[in-house]
């Protein structure tokens, strides 16, 4: 039998058997590798561990470092390991474990193909950090994040000085077939164009003040048995061309009154209806959430290195430990129902079409939105909860009795 810490890091060990020595090797390193340093730093976000020198106080005080068999290391050792090691090596890793991991899907995404939410989120950081700086008297780092809608995962980011350029971001990661979904600030004529020169896809958020050139009135739509929830106001569904733009593209805008705010989405999906178009827009605020959790849940805001290469090696070690988590619980939950017979509210593994995933059709849109992450939380998020019962568990066997805790937190 084995620790529930061994269990978490399962998905890493084929990686580190066939490329650590490898990678230990190229880095010369006599006291640290590879391998090691990754599991200790992992360690120190799901045990939430606030610095680098409080781990070195954890790794050689910690009973439960010595049971999980994480030997001491000095804080300079640690600290080198983070320039040391290249971030493309964790980025290898990462990716890995995206393609060999199992990872549970939202089959009402996939029936309307491949979404990835774009967003960033600043991560302030120390006045020394010159490559990092974005103002004169300010410097940051913003996190560019590309999220897997249809499995809630990670998929592609970067970590560069705060006044980097968002829409180049989602410019380098554009994949043929996939749709794109992203807030007012990432839209423009040349992205929208060099997204449909790469044959991609994108439901964008736009400004209320751009000049538009009506071409067909639609009527808002949504798939039979459904019908479009009266808490959005004002709602028209249009064919368009924007004045100003010189590639002279048509796209869909739909618009609509939420309480006092309007909304327009700008999209070239013109297959999908009035409602899955919101719906869509609606989850967006899921990489919202997801950049609260790493920055709260696994307390990512303290950066233990304040190298470039270093940030992102911290970057890719949150993601890594993030998705692991993700993929613990959805282990331990599955197992659970199954040796119980229960099943999540709403099983989203199943449901055909977005639209029947809420059956809200009051006037609160804050409820409607509720309906639409409820089913979410079973499989696909873990609360701080869920992370106290995995660390009180860390060193434990990973038994049945485990199984059930992790399984029904």
């Amino acid at each position: 039998m084995h620790t529930t810490f061994e269990e978490l890091l399962a998905p890493l060990n084929s990686f580190t058997e066939e490329q650590g020595n490898q990678i230990d090797q190229k880095s010369g390193s006599r006291k640290l590798f590879f391998a090691d340093f990754t599991n200790k730093i992992i360690f120190a976000f799901v045990m939430k561990v606030p610095s680098l020198r409080q781990l070195v106080t954890e790794l050689s005080s910690s009973e439960i470092c010595q049971k999980l068999g994480l030997e001491q290391s000095p804080f300079s050792t640690l600290k080198d390991g983070f320039t040391r090691f290249s971030s493309q090596e964790f980025e290898q890793l990462f990716h890995h474990i995206l393609k060999n991991a199992s990872w549970l899907r939202i089959k009402a995404f996939d029936e309307l193909g491949i979404f990835r939410l774009v967003d960033g989120s600043v991560f302030p950081t120390l006045c020394s950090m010159d490559w990092a700086a974005f103002r004169k008297t300010k410097k940051a780092i913003r996190l560019h994040l590309s999220f897997d809608l249809n499995s809630m995962i990670p998929v592609d980011f970067i970590g560069l000085k705060a006044n980097s350029s968002e829409r180049h971001f989602l410019l380098s990661i554009l994949e043929k077939g996939v749709t794109y979904i992203a807030d007012r600030g990432y839209f423009s004529f040349d992205l929208a164009a060099k997204i449909e020169a790469a044959q991609a896809f994108f439901i964008l958020r736009i400004k209320n003040n751009l000049n538009l050139g009506r071409i067909i009135k639609l009527q808002p739509s949504c798939t039979q048995g459904q019908k479009i929830p009266p808490c959005f106001k004002n709602l028209t569904d249009e064919v368009i061309r924007f004045q100003s733009d010189q590639s002279a593209n048509v796209y869909r805008l739909i618009c609509f009154t939420v309480m006092q705010s309007q909304f327009k989405i700008c999209t070239n999906r013109l297959d999908l209806t009035t409602l899955q178009v919101i719906i869509l827009y609606a989850y967006r605020w899921q990489i919202e959430l997801f950049f609260k959790f790493i920055k709260r849940s696994l307390n990512g805001l303290h950066l233990f290195n304040h190298t470039e290469n270093g940030v992102n090696v911290q970057f890719y070690i949150l993601m890594i430990t993030a998705v692991l988590q993700l993929r613990l619980k959805q282990k331990t939950v599955l197992q659970t129902q199954q040796n119980s017979q229960q099943s999540a509210v709403i099983d989203l593994q199943k449901v055909n079409n977005i639209e029947q995933i809420s059956d809200y059709d009051e006037y609160q849109p804050d409820l409607w939105i509720k309906t639409l992450t409820i089913p979410l939380q079973k499989l696909w998020k873990i609360s701080c909860h869920w992370i106290r019962c995995l660390q009180n568990f860390i060193a434990k066997t990973f038994d049945n009795e485990v199984i059930t805790k992790l399984g029904v937190t």
